[in-house]
């Protein structure tokens, strides 16, 4: 599913938690908590995701030297990865991508569902009230992969054509 093996570690993790609460009735607190521990999980999810797509496209962008270690160093300090902040990181390897990205993350919400995956987390963080349902959770995680597939597929696919 994706190029980097630990992010399909990390995924089918979560996928496997998501069916297990889906198991739990609708109602149940249970189900509320865990969808909860799994929103933590997605937006974990999402800052390695970036770290990773992007760290590949430094590397099939430049041969190993001074300048790779040094976008991997500013590519692991990016927390909290909001649809603004990547399209930010976007537009730093390739200006014309800003609007590429946005633009796709525009269509069918997605970088509208990547915000709200971190919005919760941070709530949840905090100690303050989360109306995060595993369905809804479900829908903004296979968006963020969409994102994700398509920094790795497109993005990437373009910077190592140049």
């Amino acid at each position: 599913m994706f190029n980097n093996s630990e992010l399909n570690i990390q995924y089918n993790r979560i996928q496997q938690l998501i069916v297990k609460a889906k198991e739990f009735e609708p109602d149940d607190e249970l189900r509320s908590h865990l969808t909860k521990y799994i929103c933590v999980l997605c937006s974990g999810f999402i800052e390695n995701s970036v770290f990773h797509a992007f760290s590949d496209i430094a590397e099939n962008s430049c041969d190993s030297s001074v300048v790779l270690t040094y976008a991997k160093s500013q590519l692991f300090k990016i927390q909290n990865a909001n649809s603004e902040k990547i399209r930010a990181l976007a537009k730093s390897f390739n200006p014309e991508w800003h609007d590429v990205i946005r633009d796709y993350m525009q269509e069918e919400n997605r970088g509208a569902a990547i915000n709200y995956i971190l919005k919760d987390r941070h709530n949840i963080a905090h100690g303050r009230d989360s109306d995060i349902t595993i369905i809804k959770l479900e829908d903004y995680l296979n968006k963020t992969v969409e994102v994700i597939q398509y920094i790795e597929n497109e993005l990437n696919a373009n910077e190592a054509s140049a």
